[in-house]
């Protein structure tokens, strides 16, 4: 089972000293039992003894001993399993390329790091004492034993068949999960969809009404395989518990027809069966919620299947330099004849080839309409996008696979569709008074502070956003900035601020600007202006001087 392989795998622990403890707290309560029924006959002899209290009270001990470092060395050690499962998870997607990340969705990605490596944590204790109820019964099945041997077999038999059935009948159980688990994918892509495009679900009833019945369709679908997987598991307990019924009636009636010496140990032999109730009944219980985690671990792994396979070479191999190649400061940036394709199951969309060379200390401006492919060409001239054919170079020299990261770590950039950090991870803080002065010079100063290297408040208006993701820009100091449609959010003082002053600041300051706009008004402030049509690229710098 992949439950049992993550814990083998990820275990820190000494398995034999675990193992040891749980032998010794499942088996304690077989010698518990064996001890009680040997006092009761001395008992109904008249004759109690000492010993057997010495005894019974030093197997309890070592039962809270044992039973208690079991549950905590094993809780301990998953919390920490799930720990370092997450972390390589994140480690992965770190890795990964952008193109393979929109294509992985952000479901999967979610129900791994969260919700199924939870569903691990919470079902740990559970799976524990399942495997101690299992060493409990074959403890007890042990002393059965040595009380009749005809009540062993005939209770061997009968729990055997009993099992695969129960196992046979957990299969239907399994796949109506693992097609739950599916589902809950796609509601998480739904919700994030409707948080990360609540406007535009606002400014349309229709498009409301249309995701509301994708989410009910695909959450009663949800509730549909949780139904039928909770009503086999309900069968399941309910058989498990008629079976069990089943054999104590098979031990007082029947059994004792195969011979007579069997009448004397009928009232031990029904002591131990009844006392392995509890026990079976833990095992039973515990079965369900074993294929609930091996679900959960088996989304786990299929996800790490499927980022391993994301991180690759241009060669097809794995990656993991553990050195990065260097790329030398920026003099030109070029895109030689570099063609993409956006291609899914109902459209096709192609950029390029491009052709353009950009230098250092430019201001370059890109325009063009909806769906034009200034977003993809963005991504391309960052890196973010591998080209499907051309190049992309840096002073004549190749971006590769090896020195992609190095490449992109040159860039700074606000994207159209941002995502705004509270800290400022990766910067370094500023000195108060410098950032005093940026967040004057954005005109927030009264809405926020930087202090211990975050944000104090970033719940603003869009623009105001905005203005903090610039300064998070600014405070990374790269070399190019990149930016998307950054002022459209921004009120016409503010943008007439950012033309004027801000852009010819960063010029000023040897930044290689690449802005994405359509404000006509402010093109003289670019060096040079591009033009997106249909996925293809013109020069109309001419015209810019021109006009």
């Amino acid at each position: 089972m992949r439950i049992v392989d993550l814990l083998l795998a990820e275990n820190r622990t000494s398995l034999r000293r675990l193992g040891m403890m749980a032998t010794v707290a499942g088996g304690s309560n077989a010698v518990l039992l064996a001890i009680v029924n040997s006092a009761a006959e001395h008992i109904k002899d008249g004759k109690p003894q000492l010993t057997s209290v010495v005894l019974f009270l030093l197997i309890i001990l070592a039962y809270i001993y044992s039973q208690r470092y079991v549950l905590v060395t094993t809780s301990t050690e998953v919390e920490h399993m799930i720990h370092r499962c997450r972390e390589r998870l994140i480690e992965r997607l770190k890795k990964c390329e952008l193109r393979e990340v929109e294509h992985i969705g952000r479901g999967p990605l979610f129900a791994a790091i969260g919700t199924d490596t939870r569903t691990i944590s919470q079902t740990a204790d559970t799976l524990v004492l399942g495997t101690q109820a299992a060493v409990l019964i074959l403890c007890a099945c042990v002393y059965l034993a040595t009380i009749s041997v005809t009540s062993l077999v005939v209770s061997a038999v009968f729990l055997t068949l009993t099992a695969r059935i129960y196992l046979h009948k957990m299969k239907k159980v399994n796949i109506a999960l693992h097609e739950a688990d599916d589902e809950e994918n796609k509601l998480h892509d739904i919700v994030s969809g409707v948080l990360d495009g609540f406007k535009e679900v606002k400014l349309s009833s229709q498009r409301a009404t249309a995701i509301l019945a994708d989410f009910v369709r695909v959450s009663q679908q949800t509730a549909n395989y949780r139904t039928k997987a909770k009503k086999a598991l309900a069968a399941n307990f309910i058989f498990a518990q008629c079976a069990f019924m089943v054999l104590l009636g098979t031990l007082v009636f029947v059994t004792p027809m195969l011979g007579a010496n069997y009448s004397g140990s009928v009232t031990e032999s029904m002591t131990t069966v009844i006392f392995l109730f509890g026990p079976i009944s833990g095992l039973v219980t515990a079965v369900p919620q074993m294929t609930i985690a091996n679900a959960a671990a088996e989304n786990i792994h299929k996800l790490e299947l499927v980022l391993d396979a994301s991180i690759v070479e241009d060669n097809g191999a794995a990656v993991a330099p553990k050195r990065k190649a260097p790329v030398p400061a920026l003099k030109t940036l070029e895109l030689r004849r570099v063609f993409f394709s956006h291609v899914s199951e109902d459209s096709h969309f192609d950029v390029g080839p491009v052709d353009l060379c950009i230098h250092a200390g430019e201001t370059v401006f890109i325009t063009g309409g909806n769906g034009s492919g200034k977003s993809t060409l963005i991504r391309l001239m960052t890196g973010l996008y591998p080209p499907i054919s051309g190049e992309l170079l840096v002073n004549d020299i190749p971006i590769t696979a090896a020195n992609a990261q190095a490449f992109r770590d040159r860039f700074c950039a606000v994207f159209s569709d941002f995502h705004l950090f509270r800290k400022l991870y990766g910067i370094d803080e500023p000195a108060p008074e410098a950032a005093r002065a940026l967040l004057e010079e954005m005109e927030i100063a009264d809405k926020t502070e930087i202090v211990n290297g975050g944000f104090t408040n970033v719940d603003l208006s869009s623009g105001q956003r905005k203005r903090l993701a610039l300064i998070s820009a600014m405070l990374e100091d790269k070399p190019i900035i990149v930016l998307d449609e950054w002022a459209a959010d921004q009120d016409p003082h503010f943008r007439r601020k950012f033309y004027d002053m801000l852009l010819p600041g960063m010029k000023a300051a040897g930044k290689t600007i690449i802005a994405v706009t359509h404000d006509d008004r402010y093109f003289h402030v670019a060096d040079r202006r591009l033009h997106m049509e249909e996925g293809q690229l013109q020069d109309l710098t001419e015209t810019l001087a021109h006009g």
